[in-house]
């Protein structure tokens, strides 16, 4: 190993332990990685800063406007009082059977994150959920984890969370494992539903309620969606008295527009490159986030439907401004680690250190996925993004095969990762210790790491 590639290491290490004891944010850590980056690799200063911080901050150009118009669209949910009312309405329909509860509020906050994301989203939600959980006889610990997967189960579907993945490996490869993705967050989530959550008699019953109430508010959504639209049209008494709005059936639902719009795309013009004449997917994204975002703020509030919008957008870049710099930040490692003066250096490393068949990555990356954990070296949001990038260059695997892989060791970090900001506030609001959440639900995660796996060795 080259002096260099000793330097190049030691760098690796000593950024990540500096993550890891919260000396510096992840945030600015992964631009001082891509400056380590490109001072050892002898890039020169006019080219670190026209490439690596000039280009590179704009290299995830295309994820941070998804999750600029995903976040306005979370906002526009909570605004409008969607989120709130199908948490509750879960809540109502569930009664004081532990099972029930446990069932309809964490597939409510599934519901929910297919169009919210961040810390905002898992306080609101959090807030309301843990209390009723709790009162039911399931313990704080569990009501804790059952936040993180019903978020997990969520997100999987939420385009704007897979931004990452986008930059890095690209859409297609996203793409392929959605699907997948899905499956495992929902088999993870009952199997501790199952083994960990008490019981209740005649809990089916609140299961029919439930499916009876989803198809009521679907088959209500013509003509709620009808009447709103009319009250546009129609001139109202003043008064001085207002009365308390019901929120819509049909305002429910609109988490999910955003898939379908893809789906409907997808069915018809179809996703991919524009030169092939389909539309890219993150286009067909952002399209989804607006047409919900108009969707619930018109069919909500008629008359402040501009106003609500705009503010949303303007809220939703507040909320996600740290998340922007990091993809800025993640964006600049990924720049550096391109450079040929900077290959030349990582190259051999990674090839010296990763495995050279399919199958022993795959062996490797299962065994370590705890690494994912405390900033670690798999984790997307710090090296992850470096290593990943690097492994990309080096074809050492297709890139729908390693996004699988890196898809799947993230269930660790995204879960069970007491350095999380969501883990960190639900375990405080519930009363516990962040690390006693990651040992009991660390199993689980590496679980659906393993079932990961085995979804990319069948669609490699």
């Amino acid at each position: 190993m080259t002096l260099s590639g000793i330097l190049l290491l030691g760098g690796f290490v000593f950024f990540a332990v500096l993550m890891i004891v919260r000396v510096i944010p992840t945030l600015l850590a992964l631009p001082l990685m891509a400056a380590w980056i490109a001072i050892v690799s002898g890039v020169p200063f006019f080219d670190w800063l026209n490439e690596i911080l000039l280009k590179g901050s704009l290299r995830l150009s295309m994820p941070i406007m998804l999750v600029i118009f995903g976040s306005m669209f979370a906002k526009v949910i909570q605004k409008t009082g969607i989120s709130d009312a199908i948490i509750k309405k879960a809540a109502e329909l569930s009664g004081d059977k532990p099972i029930a509860i446990a069932v309809l509020l964490t597939g409510a906050t599934a519901f929910v994150f297919l169009g919210m994301s961040g810390l905002g989203a898992i306080i609101m939600i959090g807030s309301i959920a843990i209390p009723i959980m709790t009162s039911a006889g399931i313990e704080p610990i569990d009501a804790a984890i059952l936040i993180l997967l019903g978020m997990m189960t969520g997100s999987s579907l939420n385009f704007a969370a897979a931004a990452t993945g986008i930059g890095i490996f690209g859409a297609d490869a996203v793409l392929r494992y959605f699907v997948p993705g899905a499956i495992v967050s929902l088999i993870t989530t009952i199997a501790y539903i199952v083994i960990n959550i008490p019981r209740g008699e005649n809990a089916g019953g609140s299961m029919f309620v439930l499916l009876k109430e989803f198809v009521l508010g679907v088959l209500s959504f013509p003509v709620s969606l009808v009447r709103t639209l009319g009250k546009l049209f129609t001139k109202k008494p003043s008064t001085l008295i207002k009365k308390k709005q019901t929120l819509p059936n049909a305002a429910l639902i609109s988490p999910i527009l955003p898939l379908i719009i893809i789906a409907v795309i997808n069915f018809t013009v179809g996703l991919g490159s524009a030169k092939d004449g389909m539309i890219d997917p993150v286009a067909a994204a952002t399209l989804g986030f607006l047409v919900a975002s108009f969707y619930a703020a018109i069919l909500v509030r008629p008359s402040q439907a501009i106003n609500l919008f705009t503010g949303a957008l303007v809220d939703g870049i507040k909320d996600v401004a740290g998340v922007l710099f990091l993809f800025m930040g993640i964006g600049m490692l990924v720049t550096a680690t391109t450079q040929p003066a900077a290959t030349e250096i990582l190259n051999p490393l990674i090839t010296a250190i990763v495995p050279s068949s399919f199958y022993g990555v795959i062996i490797a990356f299962t065994i370590l996925a705890p690494a994912a954990l405390y900033r670690g070296p798999l984790n997307m949001y710090g090296m992850g993004s470096g290593i990943a990038t690097i492994m990309t260059n080096l074809n050492v695997l297709p890139n729908t095969a390693l996004y699988g892989m890196f898809a799947a060791v993230g269930y660790v970090q995204t879960i069970a990762d007491p350095t999380n900001s969501q883990n960190a506030w639900l375990a405080g609001y519930a009363g516990v210790d962040a690390n006693a959440i990651m040992k009991k639900i660390l199993p689980y995660a590496w679980g659906a790491c393993v079932l990961m796996m085995i979804f990319v060795i069948v669609l490699r």
